[in-house]
């Protein structure tokens, strides 16, 4: 008998049991631990894609914020530019047309005359639009300096229009005429 045999035989009662176990170890092992391996494998891809999702989230989450906030800035500096920017009603606006551009006519050294007034609205605006045509004569220096100011000045005009000419009564003077606008809040503009 050899060796290997005579030491089987001789634990034959003890190493069967054992064999038996290892053999039921190793069909339990493939049975449930493969299938757990393969769902743990599965849990950890779905762990991983939800937090990717979740950082998409959280970006969309403070892009939303920043809109947020963008759009009640905006919402502020447009009630800003309501209150504080354009004129209050239509006699601001003709006091801004009229008066306040007469005195920087005056303030360049130019001769105004010929202003003409029109008052446009669309249906459902919220501004009213005010038009004002207006003939300045004076040198070239008077007429930039002229331009400048109302450019400069903090009131709400848009130069819409210039037509410069030669007067030819006297030298060196032009006659500009300007289409002006300004506007203002519709009484009923929201």
């Amino acid at each position: 008998m050899t060796p290997l045999s005579r030491i089987f035989a001789d634990t034959r009662l003890a190493a069967v049991p054992l064999a038996i176990l290892a053999v039921a170890n190793l069909v339990m092992l493939g049975l449930v631990l493969g299938p757990l391996a393969g769902r743990v494998q599965t849990l950890e891809q779905r762990a991983t894609t939800a937090a990717l999702d979740a950082q998409a989230a959280q970006r969309d989450l403070d892009q939303a914020r920043a809109l947020a906030v963008g759009k009640t800035r905006a919402t502020d500096d447009l009630q800003t530019f309501y209150t504080q920017v354009l004129p209050v009603g239509q006699s601001e606006a003709r006091r801004l047309t009229f008066l306040r551009l007469a005195q920087v006519a005056r303030g360049a050294g130019l001769d105004y005359d010929r202003r003409s007034f029109a008052q446009e609205s669309e249906r459902d605006a919220r501004l009213i639009r005010m038009d004002m045509a207006m003939v300045v004569r004076g040198r070239y220096d008077q007429l930039r300096r002229f331009f400048h100011d109302v450019e400069a000045g903090e009131d709400f005009v848009v130069i819409r229009g210039v037509t410069v000419g030669q007067k030819s009564e006297t030298p060196g003077e032009l006659e500009a005429t300007l289409q002006i606008s300004t506007f203002y809040k519709a009484p009923d503009g929201r």
